[in-house]
């Protein structure tokens, strides 16, 4: 991407979006991991609110690895290990996308430093 000529601005925004799309593209990997895991290998369940839809799952999925853990959803059965891994895996993967997208900014805009301000005149 260094090679393709981009203001900074809509470089920080491509990198931004790409970030994003990955980080969806994980938790649609999770949430396929857990309709696998219950349906499949019947390794745990889920109880609380139903799951009717494979969308259920990927809410359960992006709440997990957002670390928000709303509770209205919750895995019984070994499906509790798999969801503390993709807890951890979302905080690690947000904290890196987080320091690389600000070490990006730090390289390609020029921060001027603040000025001192003005000391005050003594009469």
């Amino acid at each position: 991407m260094a090679a393709i000529p981009l203001a900074p601005s809509i470089r920080a925004l491509t990198v931004t979006t790409l970030l994003f799309a990955a980080h969806m593209a994980e938790i649609a990997l999770y949430a396929c991991a857990y309709a696998l895991a219950e349906h499949v290998f019947s390794v745990g369940a889920f109880a609380g609110e139903p799951i009717a839809a494979p969308l259920d799952y990927l809410y359960f999925s992006a709440i997990t690895y957002t670390s928000l853990g709303i509770g209205d959803i919750f895995p019984t059965g070994h499906l509790r290990f798999l969801t503390g891994v993709e807890a951890l895996n979302g905080l690690l993967l947000i904290a890196w996308s987080a320091s690389f997208l600000f070490a990006l900014m730090n390289r390609l805009w020029d921060w001027q430093p603040c000025r001192e301000p003005d000391k005050p005149r003594r009469s």
